[in-house]
């Protein structure tokens, strides 16, 4: 990755917070002596942000992983979206359009609209009313826009979640919480087949009744289209907070919570702690294994939130599903100055249609980010103490030496995974338990972990558990 210019203009979030990221959620600027960080080019200088990785021109020379490296899952791995979905979401402006066309007037003014909108979703969010999904011409701008980028995310992610978490059963009762134009629903029906003959129940909630109307309407399209069964849909108008009748088995809440946290003025734990207790009472008691899933913009500020929200759940007997791969202190908890947990994958794939839409309204994208927790109520699983997990949370980052490595999450904390193998965000790896002390980062307080040393990862013959600094446990 090169290095940003130092004039380069803060993000919104950087504005806000007062500090200085770095993409894909690496944690601060790199300083002069650090051990592990940029590879500097003094003669080359650009002010435009590249990723690496992502960049075709950029891709280093493919190489195989390690035999005694096992690949567990992708988070968002094209080839698991069916072949219909993929279908829908190309066609998908045909489908807003014949349940919601615009005349000629709205079209010709729908690309100023999206930029409006999207720099009160971004750096003028503090002049955004509450109600804004309220306004014709800023609904109309989300649901031709917007929504179908968050069905792009939501879709490719909800393809590749465990089978086991989505695993709705006959008459399940689901709630949406800030649903908009059932955005979520949607996503689901898209994604996962085999929840299209499922008669589903769902409590919609959203302050804007003609959003949710919106969505209904674009269900009831899609669900013909793929010739599924159509899910009940009880349109619930209100906050969060608002009464519904039923409980619930699975409750979803998508870009929600950080636009209630930027209206109140408290201390993040204060806030996931209140927003949990807000969710819970949704939550039917009876329900064994309740579900819960939280996804938010993948900058800081949500992954923050969304890692505090982690902690209080599982303080009330939740555990995660997804993405983490341990039942643990999140190392990567957006605290100032480290890591934030965020997922990344690349806009190359995305249907033509909506990128076009996205250039002409000045506002490309060359991948789609987001943060998200799974969560389900369970029994705490015990560690493997044969094997090492952990999920890859970073682009790629050069090396001294010309090597590259990248920032990952596992049981142990905080990995700087070296390899010359190409990983890609969101990968969930599986090695053989580390037999001797990892070395540390100086830059990030990472292990250092090497994949290219196979001598490091000798299984061991009898199991049991070592502490080392920090509090790690090694096998």
């Amino acid at each position: 990755m090169k290095k940003q210019e130092t004039n380069q203009i803060p993000t919104w979030y950087e504005k806000k917070s007062k500090r200085k990221f770095s993409g894909g959620g690496s944690g601060p600027k790199s300083k002069k002596n650090d051990v592990v960080g940029e590879k500097k080019d003094s003669q080359k200088k650009s002010s435009q942000k590249t990723f690496v990785g992502y960049k075709k021109n950029q891709q280093k020379k493919n190489v195989a992983l390690p035999d005694f490296v096992t690949e567990i899952e992708r988070l968002f791995d094209l080839a698991s979206v069916p072949d219909d979905a993929k279908k829908i979401l190309s066609n998908f402006q045909s489908i807003i359009n014949s349940t919601h066309p615009l005349n000629s007037k709205q079209r010709s003014l729908l690309s100023d609209q999206i930029r409006d909108l999207s720099h009160g979703l971004t750096d003028q969010r503090g002049e955004r009313r509450l109600g804004y999904m309220n306004q014709p011409a800023t609904l109309s701008a989300y649901v031709h826009y917007f929504l179908w980028w968050n069905l792009v995310r939501l879709v490719r992610l909800f393809a590749n979640l465990p089978s086991n978490f989505l695993n709705l059963g006959e008459n399940d009762l689901c709630l949406d919480i800030g649903s908009g134009p059932l955005t979520v629903p949607l996503a689901l029906y898209i994604s996962r087949p085999e929840l299209r003959t499922k008669k589903l129940r769902w409590y919609c909630m959203d302050i804007s009744a003609q959003s949710l109307s919106i969505g209904e309407n674009l269900l009831m399209t899609i669900a013909t289209k793929l010739d599924g069964v159509l899910w009940e849909i009880v349109r619930v108008k209100g906050e969060f907070g608002a009464d519904i009748k039923e409980k619930a088995s699975f409750v979803f809440c998508a870009n929600i919570f950080n636009e209630i946290v930027e209206d109140r003025q408290m201390p993040p734990d204060y806030q996931a702690k209140k927003i949990t207790e807000g969710i819970l009472p949704y939550i039917n008691p009876k329900c064994e294994n309740a579900k819960v899933f939280l996804v938010e913009p993948g900058v800081p500020n949500s992954a923050r939130l969304l890692s505090l929200m982690r902690d209080a759940f599982m303080r009330r007997g939740f555990n995660p599903v997804s993405p983490c791969p341990h039942a643990s202190s999140c190392p990567m908890d957006g605290k100032k100055g480290g890591k934030w947990c965020n997922f990344a994958f690349s806009t190359d794939d995305a249907p033509a249609d909506l990128k076009k839409i996205s250039e002409k309204a000045n506002l490309p994208k060359e991948r789609a980010v987001l943060s998200f927790v799974a969560m389900e109520k369970s029994p705490a699983q015990k560690s493997d103490e044969k094997n090492l997990s952990f999920r890859i949370g970073s682009d790629p980052i050069h090396l001294p030496g010309g090597r590259t490595g990248y920032y990952a999450c596992s049981v142990l904390g905080l990995l700087l995974v070296v390899t010359d193998s190409n990983l890609l965000y969101g990968d969930l790896l599986s090695v053989p338990a580390p037999k001797r002390n990892l070395p540390v980062d100086e830059k990030s307080g990472a292990y250092i972990l090497s994949l290219d040393d196979s001598k490091n990862f000798s299984r061991r013959t009898t199991t049991g558990s070592k502490t080392f600094t920090s509090g790690a446990e090694y096998f």
